[in-house]
């Protein structure tokens, strides 16, 4: 057999051509798309990576045309485990396909799932009874578990990847990844991205066991990994105190060049003061999103002349806030990614909420949102509404990068609004000092690099013990 297969860049898994620098990757638990900042981040990270080298193992298709990866394998009913009797009357759902064929679908999964998390619907009795007791009990968690089939892996012995890069999110699929990687001695690199293993299961009957067992795995695939990549260096630093490694950081970066050719250049008031802000709507973001329309509302009655424009991809829950019946609050659809730049720079301040109580807020306190390097990159000065212990929050204030209100309600919003509006030479400043500190961080040529020279560590790195791994 020849060195190179006809498949996904089928080389020998003993070293890196000096020629090819880029490691085979096998991303597992989430695709390519424009809508997640998942999804986005993966599609800014690994933007220059040869599509030969890059495959997917995922519940959802590539939403992005042409898609950055060579194969895909959508995981299905093979990948879910009912406990009995459960799986004897359990739907099969939808059902797993090795290389599932490239196109974009008509109607996005990836929308519909965020949909469905969001939005508020009627659902009949029997439903909501099931999905109480299932509750009650912990969780579909309890039910059900992902592990490897025998067709996922036999598609990844074809693909031949060199690492398992991983964005994780529960513990099925922690299982999941473990188990491919005891199988095929392949070495992982989690990237965590919300602080998903301390606030998981945290509820019903058997979630103290199911959190329990979350640690346990999680640790240990911690342990094991040759690189661990966090989404903020808050996160790092928490995630180092805890679980005892050093943390990577990468976050989504820009392509400045991109975003410096419609960058705003003059920050005096044209008319209506705008604000906008662009993203979903939902849990974690959607009670201090509220405060921001108040507050405008609030101005907007005092005399100020300002609009905020919300720019969604999740309208059916902005509809159910009422959103759009606020005084001097419209509500958009999701703006196209090639007019991103464009309207972004076209606004006079941006705004960036996050919930200040819940669980939902103790998952995204050390986030640090996709959208942020990309409103430092328009010359545009950004709000930041968000608790203090924030990653965002002491991110910005740190760097003064941002206006911060890091108290709840609509009272601080509004003298800071009223500033910002009132004081051209403060949103020059500010949007002077975001772009800076844009270029200095999140320069997309400078991160990728940095971030393929760290997959490339992990993939000359041993695997767990276990088989020889694709051996000719």
């Amino acid at each position: 057999m020849s060195e190179r297969s006809p498949h996904f860049g089928g080389f020998r898994a003993a070293s890196l051509a000096p020629e090819t620098p880029y490691p085979r990757v096998l991303i597992v638990g989430h695709n390519f798309d424009l809508l997640t900042g998942g999804g986005i981040t993966l599609n800014n990270l690994f933007r220059e990576w040869p599509r030969e080298q890059l495959a997917v193992a995922d519940f959802h298709p590539c939403e992005i045309d042409p898609a950055p990866c060579g194969r895909q394998y959508l995981l299905g009913s093979n990948e879910k485990r009912w406990v009995w009797p459960i799986g004897l009357a359990a739907p099969r759902g939808q059902p797993s396909v090795p290389d599932l064929e490239f196109s974009v679908p008509l109607v996005s999964k990836t929308k519909n799932a965020v949909l469905e998390t969001s939005a508020v619907g009627i659902r009949s009795v029997a439903i909501r009874a099931g999905r109480a007791g299932v509750s009650w009990l912990g969780g579909v968690d309890v039910l059900r578990s992902l592990a490897c089939s025998e067709s996922l892996l036999q598609w990844v012995r074809d693909v031949r990847p060199d690492l398992i890069y991983t964005l994780l999110g529960d513990l099925g699929m922690t299982r999941l990844v473990t188990q491919l990687s005891d199988c095929l001695a392949l070495p992982i690199a989690p990237h965590i991205m919300d602080d998903w293993p301390s606030v998981i299961y945290d509820r019903g009957l058997l979630g103290p066991h199911l959190r329990a067992e979350t640690d346990r795995l999680f640790r240990k695939l911690v342990a094991r990994a040759p690189a661990t990549l966090a989404i903020s260096q808050r996160m790092a630093d928490v995630y180092h105190a805890r679980y005892g490694r050093e943390w990577e950081v990468f976050h989504n970066p820009v392509d400045i060049s991109k975003w410096a050719s419609v960058r705003r250049q003059d920050w005096s008031r044209q008319g209506a003061f705008k604000l906008i802000y662009a993203g979903r709507v939902g849990r974690g973001i959607e009670a201090s999103l509220v405060d921001m329309c108040l507050a405008v509302g609030a101005l907007k009655r005092r005399g100020l002349d300002l609009q905020l424009d919300i720019f969604t991809p999740c309208e059916s829950a902005a509809e159910t806030l009422q959103l759009a019946t606020l005084e001097g609050v419209k509500v958009h659809d999701a703006i196209d990614d090639k007019d991103m730049p464009r309207t972004l720079a076209a606004a006079d301040l941006l705004v960036l909420p996050y919930d200040f109580f819940g669980k939902a807020a103790e998952f995204a306190c050390l986030s640090y949102p996709t959208k942020a390097p990309a409103y430092m990159a328009t010359g545009v000065p950004t709000l930041v509404y968000a608790p203090r212990g924030h990653a965002l929050t002491m991110d910005a204030r740190e760097k003064g990068w941002a206006c911060v209100v890091d108290s709840p309600g609509a009272d601080g919003l509004v003298t800071a609004i009223r500033k910002l509006a009132n004081d051209a030479v403060l949103r020059e400043e500010l949007a002077k000092r975001a772009v800076a500190t844009c270029e200095s961080l999140y320069d997309a040529r400078v991160v990728r690099e940095r971030f393929r020279a760290a997959l490339a560590r992990v993939s000359e790195s041993d695997g767990p013990p276990g088989p020889n791994r694709f051996v000719m």
